[in-house]
């Protein structure tokens, strides 16, 4: 149906939130149906949908196959125009999905993603994703006063929680990869969005509440860390990396103190998390690598990691270098792209300037 928004909902266990999730959803004032997709949940989460809500198209997953592969599915039952995803933890505000939807209208290649608040709404959880060259990938706002980041911006990367696309451009940029079974896999699709020309467009007069608080567990830091690995493998060269050590070995002392400083467990989940990812199978993702390399940041937040003072200055001097890297690595790739083109120049004079038989 032209216009409608296909809203696709991933359940694990999500029964506390739910209900205040769809009737939220319910009250938008914008055509759409809601698809909820259940990763085998062993809590009341597809009895209360079929009691409460049978118009929520319910598909129960005999297996949890991760969110982003969950997502995937939703789509394939999807009948919209237009893909929107949101986590099950959240409220939407009353236009969440009218300004979500409204700049997909012209066609363009863009991604949308709101302002995402706290649960109280008091202050902001993310406003899309700061996704570093070193495949480290922060939250954008995080603790500001939820009346700021006001304006409407591109931004690097959406947030998973919520963000808007056109139906055909999710299925033409693959989805989801599946692999990623948690964490990242926003990440991961926001570098594939970039490196094929896509604008993602962060949408402040679109609101959510997100039940959310910034921690890391042993399991979800192995996640992080995988899928980093993963996503510098999928989306930069051989050569690419080759200019990156510099900035890759911090990155590795970066994470490897935050371990350390943790305790064993988290020592451990890192050091799966580099076999996995390094060794792991990919299939390189090819695209315009100028487009992605320009979209991403060039240094890291410093009060994410840690609140200790001298943290904050020793990951001033982290960013001091990766400023410096990431001018090189882009000086390097416009030299390079200068000579292609000169090259190819010159073919194609001498292809018109060749005696013809």
């Amino acid at each position: 149906m032209n216009g409608l928004a296909s809203i696709i909902i991933v359940l694990y266990n999500s029964s506390y939130y739910l209900e205040a999730c769809i009737d939220s959803i319910m009250a938008q004032n914008y055509p759409h149906e809601i698809i909820a997709i259940d990763n085998n949940s062993t809590d009341d989460s597809c009895r209360i949908l079929r009691e409460k809500y049978p118009n929520v198209r319910l598909i129960e997953s005999r297996e949890n196959v991760g969110y982003g592969a969950g997502n995937n599915e939703g789509v394939k039952h999807a009948n919209g125009e237009y893909i929107v995803v949101l986590n099950p933890d959240t409220i939407v505000e009353g236009r969440w999905l009218q300004e979500l939807i409204k700049p997909l209208k012209s066609g363009d290649k863009i991604i949308t993603t709101p302002k995402i608040l706290t649960y109280n709404g008091e202050v902001i959880n993310t406003c899309g994703a700061i996704n570093h060259f070193s495949g480290l990938s922060f939250t954008r706002g995080l603790g500001d006063p939820s009346s700021t980041q006001s304006c409407r911006e591109h931004i690097s990367g959406f947030s998973g929680c919520s963000f808007a696309i056109r139906r055909e451009h999710y299925i033409g940029l693959g989805g989801f990869d599946k692999s990623f079974f948690m964490y990242n896999e926003d990440a991961d699709f926001s570098w594939r969005a970039n490196l094929n020309g896509f604008k993602i467009l962060y949408i402040p007069s679109s609101v959510v509440r997100h039940d959310y608080i910034l921690k890391m567990t042993p399991k979800k830091f192995y996640h992080l860390e995988k899928g980093r690995y993963t996503i510098l493998r999928k989306y930069l060269s051989t050569n690419c990396l080759l200019m990156l050590v510099p900035s890759l070995l911090i990155t590795e002392l970066l994470t490897f103190g935050f371990a350390s400083r943790q305790g064993a467990e988290y020592l451990y989940n890192k050091l799966l998390a580099m076999l996995h990812g390094l060794t792991g199978e990919i299939t390189p993702v090819k695209g315009n690598s100028h487009l992605l390399i320009s979209s991403l940041y060039d240094k890291i937040p410093d009060d994410q990691l840690t609140r200790y003072r001298l943290d904050v200055l020793f990951i001033g001097l982290c960013n001091t270098i990766y400023i410096w890297n990431y001018a090189l690595l882009k000086a390097m790739r416009m030299s390079y792209q200068k000579r292609i083109e000169s090259r190819l120049l010159q073919i194609s004079d001498r292809l018109l300037h060749s005696p013809v038989d």
